[in-house]
């Protein structure tokens, strides 16, 4: 999976005696996605299990300490992080040395995106999504479903840590936090997880909370709630899909920019 630059710059290196390593990029949803939310991670006694939780990863990129890339695999992938982790995005021979910076791109599923370790019943129900995240929200005795789709595109520069010996590997990790889907501040580091305000989302009493009875549900109403400088977030579905936007990290914790 190696682009033709790479590969031209990979035969330069060779030819000058430069060394090189092997960088491999993987993503992983942790146990919040994996095994669920215990009620002890919310502030309101909720806990979440996801079904399902699908992503599209497009056009991993390494850059070295000046920004230029080093790597840049033309790749789109769809994973399914609920099921054990982590998964293998893609790999390439770089310079040994230090590295600084790498970007991931989360955008809608195109014809070319591939199955990473999702099936192919997953890949035929993406077309032209970014992100589906399914499962079961309870609150007390109330238990609701959900199957929210996204179409959002969101670049991530992020901060590895890495650094490649002559011959050796590396791995940097595209960490995805579910449960940012269920905070309760866009801009505040230290927002709580909430869910009982999505539950009572659900108006007809069928058990399933779609993103039309979030829309109607106004973020103003709900005290607990804050947009920041984020003026234009009015519903609680608009609050959610500006949340699917900060899902990325690196590494575990590491930071990232959008």
């Amino acid at each position: 999976m190696k682009h033709a630059l790479t590969a031209t710059l990979l035969a330069t290196l060779l030819l000058t005696g430069c060394s090189t390593g092997t960088w491999t990029l993987t993503t992983w949803g942790e146990e919040f996605i994996e095994e669920g939310i215990p009620a002890d991670g919310f502030a309101d006694g909720c806990e979440v299990v996801f079904d399902e939780f699908l992503i599209v990863l497009s056009n991993p990129a390494l850059r070295d300490g000046d920004g230029n890339s080093v790597s840049e695999l033309p790749i789109s992938q769809l994973f399914d992080l609920t099921q054990p982790g982590p998964h293998e995005v893609g790999s390439d021979n770089v310079p040994a040395t230090t590295y600084a910076r790498t970007t991931v791109q989360v955008a809608p599923l195109l014809d070319q995106t591939t199955a990473g370790n999702a099936t192919d019943a997953q890949l035929a129900r993406m077309e032209g999504l970014t992100l589906v995240a399914s499962g079961t929200l309870t609150c007390d005795a109330d238990a609701v479903d959900f199957e929210w789709a996204w179409q959002t595109e969101t670049i991530y520069e992020c901060e590895p840590e890495l650094t490649l010996a002559s011959g050796g590997e590396g791995v940097t990790e595209f960490t995805v936090h579910g449960d940012h889907l269920f905070y309760d501040g866009l801009e505040n580091p230290d927002a709580l997880l909430r869910g009982q305000a999505i539950v009572d989302a659900d108006a007809n009493g069928d058990g399933l909370v779609s993103r039309a009875e979030l829309e109607v549900v106004a973020v103003a109403a709900l005290g607990d709630y804050d947009v920041g400088s984020q003026s234009d977030v009015i519903s609680l579905d608009d609050f959610i899909e500006s949340l699917t936007r900060t899902l990325g990290h690196v590494d575990g914790e590491g930071h990232c920019q959008i």
